[in-house]
């Protein structure tokens, strides 16, 4: 009996994950993302610094997003979200709901209940595989945080879903720098003014000051390809799929055997830099990119300092992904 099909999407944020994700469930109905785009039900346990002792079961870990999901799916509140217009990316809206409308709540209750386990996650894809199979989906899918894959848990989750599950992974990159700078730019906009994020008496702080984290994606492919096989990932950078010849998106489509032809928007393609704007199509991608200018001087500076993972990814791939490794003119 084949194995259900899961697919992947890696954790790089601001490379447009938001748009892909919804280019799979809803223009192309490959994949059905569940209750929301970014679950990461286990990601607690892929911290090497949590403990079992630190973990806490999903009911109790706070306010937010995934709370407030937790809250109306748990409860059983589901006329709830018909008018629930979505002020965060991570929760799906009524188009990408109404294929769960009979989906036993149950499968979602039995997963949040106490402490999660990679058991309790095998068997909600599983079912919800079943389920979204009958309306027309290829697959379920789930974001998978790509922290350092040594942890015994990590291990045992890896050979678990191999196991259990025919396992696709995307790697959607971005140019590093502009990566970093807009993931700069949301931290930013959160830190001013999100009490979640070190601000509790909800005042507004001074801006953070200018430092980027630039990312070499090459290690962590290279990892992932000795774990899951290099025929079942794909790495893509976004600059290609949305703005090429469509060669990407062909090559997308013969990586899943599902044809990839009208993608979502994305706001990151063509690059606007700090001019992009609020648009509720894709409002994760806007939040604070407005609030600072990547100047040629910002790019050259970090993209000296960080030209190994350039020099990284032209050595494997044989050349840059478009527009990789300069500034750009936003219009």
């Amino acid at each position: 009996m084949p194995k259900p099909k899961l697919l992947l999407h890696s954790d790089w944020n601001w490379a447009a994950t938001s748009p892909l994700v919804y280019t799979l469930q809803r223009n192309t109905k490959y994949a059905h993302f569940g209750y929301t785009k970014s679950f990461k039900i286990l990601e607690p346990y892929f911290k090497p610094t949590n403990t079992i002792d630190k973990l806490k079961p999903f009911s109790q870990r706070g306010s937010g997003a995934l709370q407030d999901l937790y809250n109306r799916v748990a409860n059983g509140t589901w006329e709830n979200f018909k008018s629930y217009d979505p002020g965060t990316h991570r929760l799906n809206t009524t188009q990408d709901l109404e294929p769960l409308r009979d989906f036993p709540l149950s499968h979602f209750g039995k997963l949040v209940k106490g402490l999660p386990t990679i058991s309790k996650y095998v068997d909600f894809y599983s079912a919800l595989y079943e389920h979204v199979v009958k309306k027309g989906y290829k697959s379920v899918g789930d974001t998978y945080s790509l922290f350092k894959p040594k942890t015994e848990f990590i291990k045992r989750f890896n050979d678990t879903i191999i196991s259990e599950f025919d396992v696709k992974i995307i790697f959607l990159t971005r140019d590093p720098v502009r990566r970093a700078f807009s993931k700069y730019l949301s931290d930013r906009q959160r830190t001013e003014d999100c009490p979640s994020y070190g601000n509790p008496k909800g005042v507004r702080l001074n801006p953070l000051p200018l430092k980027l984290y630039v990312k070499d994606y090459i290690p962590k492919i290279l990892q992932y390809n000795q774990i899951f096989g290099e025929e079942n990932i794909h790495v893509v950078a976004m600059e290609d799929l949305w703005e090429d010849d469509g060669t990407a998106k062909k090559e997308l489509s013969d990586f899943l055997d599902h044809p990839i032809t009208n993608l979502w928007k994305n706001l990151y393609a063509p690059d606007r830099g700090h001019l992009v704007e609020y648009d509720r199509d894709v409002p994760c991608q806007a939040y604070g990119q407005n609030l600072q200018e990547l100047t040629e001087d910002i790019y050259y500076h970090y993209k000296s300092k960080y030209q190994y993972a350039y020099d990284a990814w032209e050595k494997h791939y044989g050349s840059l992904p478009l527009h990789w490794g300069k500034p750009l003119k936003y219009k």
